[in-house]
Order: structure tokens, then C-alpha cells, then sequence
């Protein structure tokens, strides 16, 4: 397994994981909501993406880590609360993986679908094709 983990001061996580929350609903903004909380929400996810596996457990149950996060970031809870959400959340994830020796493209998207340690392999994917879409990734 991938040794991922960052430390509690460590804000390139944001752009590792190009993570950011610019284009949130201005709903989202509730009062009490300040550039600092702001800050820790964006860093908090990305330490979630890129340290955790997107399942919690061996029977396929799903990390919610970045849904507990943003809930109670847009109920206006401060910054230590939102690390406390994350430390708490944390001791039952599974640790990402390390890639394996697969390059998942177009032509073989479907051939490591059963294999849940290529996770990281299909995040790789879907980044590059985010990337290349640019812009125009919902089309």
C-alpha cells in the first residue's frame, strides 16, 4: 500500500489532488464561513482523495468522508471541527492503493473493472481524460 499520508500543514495536497471548491453554490456560503474554514474543507478533501480508498471496507462500502466534510463545512462548523471530522472518519478508511502495472485507457477500460486495486489506475484514467476534455468535460 501507497504511504500517502500528509501532515496537518501541508496545503500542496490541494493542487496534487487539483482540488478546489471555486465553483461552489453561493448556498453553500453560510455565515460563519470564513476564508480559513474555507481553506481546511479544500485541504481536508484532497488529503481524503488521495489517501483513501473509495471503499471503506472489504464489501464494497463506499468512503463518505468528503460528504461529511462538506456538510458540516456549509452548516458554518470552524476549522477544528472539520479536522475533527476528518481525524474521526479516518481510522475506519482503507488506505489508497499503490498503482498497479496497468495503464487503463480507452481500449481496455473494461478489462480491470473487477479488480478494486487498480482504483488508483481508474483515477489516473479519469484524470487525464478530465484533463484533455478541459473545459468542455461535461460534453
Amino acid at each position: 500500500m501507497a504511504d500517502n499520508t500528509h501532515d496537518n500543514t501541508d496545503y500542496t495536497v490541494t493542487d496534487k489532488a487539483k482540488m478546489t471548491l471555486d465553483h461552489a453554490p453561493a448556498g453553500l456560503y453560510l455565515p460563519g464561513i470564513d476564508e480559513t474554514t474555507h481553506k481546511e474543507a479544500v485541504r481536508l478533501c484532497a488529503r481524503d482523495f488521495l489517501e483513501h480508498h473509495v471503499f471503506f471496507n472489504d464489501r464494497g462500502f463506499h468512503n463518505h468522508l468528503n460528504h461529511h466534510l462538506l456538510s458540516v463545512f456549509s452548516l458554518g462548523a470552524p476549522a477544528k471541527r472539520l479536522q475533527e471530522v476528518f481525524d474521526q472518519n479516518k481510522e475506519i478508511l482503507l488506505p489508497s492503493h499503490s498503482p498497479m502495472d496497468v495503464d487503463v485507457t480507452t481500449e481496455n477500460f473494461t478489462e480491470h473493472f473487477s479488480n478494486e486495486r487498480c482504483y488508483p489506475n481508474y483515477v489516473s484514467f479519469f484524470q487525464r481524460e478530465l484533463d484533455a476534455a478541459g473545459d468542455n468535460w461535461k460534453a
